[in-house]
């Protein structure tokens, strides 16, 4: 165990960068190259690090609150949201705003550019919008029956998920009406879909989950509960055979090749810590979650007894991401701290 409650220094084979923000972290999201870090605080500014040197560029994001941010593929734009109401597209370069969008509604949640680079989605309360990558509306849809939670691409770029209360509505782009409607009796609150797009998941309110084959049939449905609390976290292993779900103080595994994970026992990490973040190492066999009394643990599944690895940093974490390639974490805590660790060793 290491203790970095006062200092942060290199130990414990882990190289550590450490910077101040002045507020609490919204969102946090890696560059597709992995080299900058763009992070959005609910006061409103999106500060951009560069992992490398911690040189710091700042935008001046949304009045009253961002709430979520998203990359280009090509890394030179970021696209974000916030409680202005507004989508805007930043030129990361210059900093300087390129478009500025009407949401919608009073404010904009959920923001996330397509993975083929050529559109973004956007959701105000029960408003889902595609725009396309200049910044003009290609899309609307207001048949919501409530407010979108999460919003998901799947890998291609051509087609765009939303979860709300009772349902999971699938869309095709450039068609208005949903394509598939997936619907689950409970308040869905996180969402997921399998890389190559053949299951799409959900977490609930009320400590369930809930799954489908694309598409779906009666026999791929899955519908569990039993969690502690909320599930707000999943997670696809790097092989996409396993999905790392999080509710209160475990951490859940489900396999989900061959036919998916029903009849099958699941892996469960068991720690009494009440996990607030978790996240698979995309190219590598780590799992690191953080917890709500500040601890950071590294699990190796192959090793399901207890965690690899435990910082302690004495303050919640609110935001964890994995650069693309694995080779380096963000990590943001309600101190105010971010920090960007590399991946350890062993």
């Amino acid at each position: 165990m290491s203790n970095l409650k006062s200092e942060e220094k290199k130990s414990d084979n882990i190289e550590r960068h450490v910077f101040q923000i002045s507020d609490f972290a919204s969102d946090a999201k890696w560059s597709p190259d992995g080299l900058f870090i763009a992070i959005g605080l609910v006061s409103g500014p999106i500060n951009i690090f560069d992992s490398r040197n911690g040189d710091r560029k700042t935008l001046d994001g949304h009045e009253f609150g961002t709430m979520e941010i998203s990359w280009s593929p090509d890394n030179s734009k970021l696209v974000s949201v916030g409680q202005d109401g507004h989508v805007k597209i930043w030129d990361v370069k210059t900093q300087k705003i390129l478009k500025t969008l009407k949401g919608g509604a009073q404010w904009v949640e959920h923001v996330s550019w397509s993975p083929n680079g050529e559109y973004i989605a956007s959701s105000a309360g029960k408003i889902l919008r595609i725009w396309n990558s200049d910044g003009y509306l290609f899309q609307e849809y207001k048949g919501h029956s409530s407010t979108i939670t999460a919003i998901q691409w799947n890998a291609k770029g051509t087609e765009i998920a939303t979860a709300a209360y009772e349902k999971i509505m699938i869309f095709l782009v450039g068609v208005n009406e949903p394509k598939i409607t997936l619907p689950f009796p409970s308040s869905m609150i996180s969402l997921t879909w399998h890389k190559n797009g053949k299951w799409i998941v959900a977490g609930t309110q009320e400590g369930s989950l809930c799954g489908w084959a694309v598409p779906p049939t009666d026999e791929s449905h899955l519908a569990i509960d039993g969690y502690e609390t909320k599930v707000t976290q999943l997670s696809w292993s790097k092989n996409g055979k396993s999905l790392a779900t999080a509710g209160g103080s475990m951490v859940v595994i489900w396999d989900f090749s061959g036919k998916g994970p029903n009849n099958k026992k699941p892996l469960v990490l068991r720690d009494e810590r009440r996990i607030t973040q978790m996240s698979y190492q995309n190219d590598g066999d780590w799992l690191v979650s953080g917890t709500k009394d500040g601890s950071v643990l590294f699990w190796k599944t192959v090793v399901p007894e207890k965690p690899r690895l435990v910082y302690e940093i004495d303050a919640t974490i609110n935001q964890l991401q994995w650069s693309k390639d694995g080779s380096s974490l963000v990590i943001c805590s309600e101190d105010g701290k971010v920090r960007i660790w590399k991946t350890p060793r062993g």
